[in-house]
């Protein structure tokens, strides 16, 4: 059965390679708030920090491990469906020469822990080359002065990191590992050959729902939540909010493989073009959903938590002024929000660029044949740039949704308890985030199949077909 694994291992080690960056990030992130909290600690205890002035440094990273924990849970698992799709041909012929479906789960299993214990070994690297900055960073808060504390090398933090992202790794991937197990082998080949569809199962929908209803429930408790102003009222307002706009996030989510590919088509359906490029790479990108739908997930997740964490912020602020209340909120800008949401996004955008990288093989098969039918090299590269900016465009509309649902709520309640609303976003803060997106995107849609562009397409069309 050692041999089994080993070289199973040794046969999928580009397609991990290609979800790699996943596990790195969730590695990195992990290790980073670990060491990052540890000193914290040591700098309250010795005296060097003052407890009240501790947060960035104590809770800050206690937080960002749940938030980076939850999300790269979901991440891991995407990725694992991406290598099981990729390798439906080599599960089907094991299958086939008698493996169990519990022997199949085990080598994906043990490739899972051997990947994330390599990547582990990265992602430390990274976290400890960038802790003195971060440090120096959580410390430049402009609303206060706060020492910057001496930084605590430790290896046990990092240890204790690595286990828990192998933990996490095994956990996400376990059911994708079950699932790809359980395919009969003739199904199994099917799929190999093409775009398995993502859709709507029992499970969503009732996740959906469940969702949904914490969304009505808010709305519903307003009010409640404002019979009476008070200090805590404001708060518990702001923190409702924000509540619904993370819960919105995951409905999104699990409602997206409803959702994505109909919002693509229609957006894209309103931009008349008589360009070649941008018509192919319409058509094929909505017709990859499952490709689509794995994309567009981290980029509305990274526009729609920074944008609507912002908005909310500054909006709340500004409804303070216009009740004619002179309190200057704290932590309400990008810089702040990045504090506690820019690790779990780094863990959700290395998500999206894991898909991007994992799928294009299918990318070079598709530029291959449109060569094949008279597209020109220029037209062949302009594809997979289109490609990356309907994918992030179409992430930031549906991030639209979280934000209005968010605001919306704070539009009523904030009434309801006697005090002004005046919404007061930043779109600065928007823009900004979606042209990050869209260079990531276009970036990891376009470098990976630079090679293939100068190759012959009937050799990259046999590539695909060999595998």
């Amino acid at each position: 059965m050692r041999q089994l694994h080993l070289a199973e291992l040794r046969d999928s080690w580009s397609a991990w390679c290609g979800v790699s960056v996943a596990f790195i990030a969730t590695n990195f992130t992990l290790a980073l708030s670990a060491l990052t909290q540890l000193t914290g600690v040591e700098a309250v205890r010795s005296g060097a920090l003052d407890f009240w002035q501790s947060a960035a440094f104590t809770v800050g990273p206690v937080l960002n491990m749940a938030f980076c924990a939850l999300v790269g849970a979901a991440v891991i698992g995407s990725s694992t469906s991406l290598v099981v799709d990729s390798r439906r041909g080599s599960l089907a012929r094991l299958a086939l020469t008698g493996a169990t479906p519990g022997q199949v789960v085990s080598t994906i299993m043990s490739q899972l822990a051997v990947v994330s214990l390599a990547c582990s070994l990265v992602g430390d690297g990274l976290a400890l080359a960038v802790f003195e900055p971060t440090l120096r960073y959580l410390a430049s808060d402009p609303g206060e002065t706060v020492a910057v504390p001496v930084a605590v090398y430790a290896a046990w933090p990092l240890l204790l990191a690595n286990l828990f992202a192998v933990g996490l790794s095994l956990l996400g991937g376990y059911r994708q590992a079950r699932k790809g197990s359980r395919i009969p082998p003739v199904e199994a080949l099917r799929q190999a050959t093409g775009d398995v569809e993502e859709r709507m199962t029992p499970g969503r929908w009732v996740a959906s729902a469940l969702l949904g209803l914490v969304i009505v429930l808010a709305y519903l408790a307003i009010p409640a939540l404002t019979e009476v102003r008070t200090k805590e009222t404001f708060s518990n307002i702001f923190l409702t909010g924000v509540v619904i706009l993370v819960v919105t996030a995951a409905l999104l989510a699990r409602l997206a493989p409803l959702l994505v590919g109909r919002v693509a088509r229609a957006w894209t359906r309103l931009l008349p073009s008589s360009n070649p490029s941008w018509d192919l790479a319409r058509s094929t990108t909505v017709a990859k959903a499952a490709r689509l739908t794995k994309s567009v997930v981290p980029v509305m997740m990274a526009v729609g938590l920074l944008f609507g964490m912002v908005a909310i912020g500054q909006s709340m602020q500004s409804s303070l002024y216009t009740s004619g209340e002179d309190v200057q909120l704290s932590g309400v800008g990008a810089a702040a929000m990045l504090t506690f949401l820019g690790l779990p996004l780094l863990v959700a955008v290395a998500g999206g660029v894991g898909s991007l990288i994992m799928m294009s093989k299918q990318r070079d098969a598709e530029l291959a044949l449109v060569g094949i039918a008279g597209a020109t090299p220029l037209q062949r590269l302009a594809m997979p740039v289109w490609e990356g900016v309907i994918i992030a465009v179409t992430g930031a509309l549906l991030s639209v949704v979280m934000v209005v649902l968010s605001v919306t709520f704070l539009a009523i309640a904030l009434p309801a308890a006697d005090f002004g609303f005046a919404f007061s976003p930043s779109y600065l803060t928007f823009a900004l985030a979606l042209l990050a997106c869209v260079a990531i995107t276009v970036t990891a849609t376009v470098v990976p199949t630079l090679a293939s562009l100068r190759k012959p397409e009937p050799a990259v069309i046999a590539r695909l077909v060999a595998e």
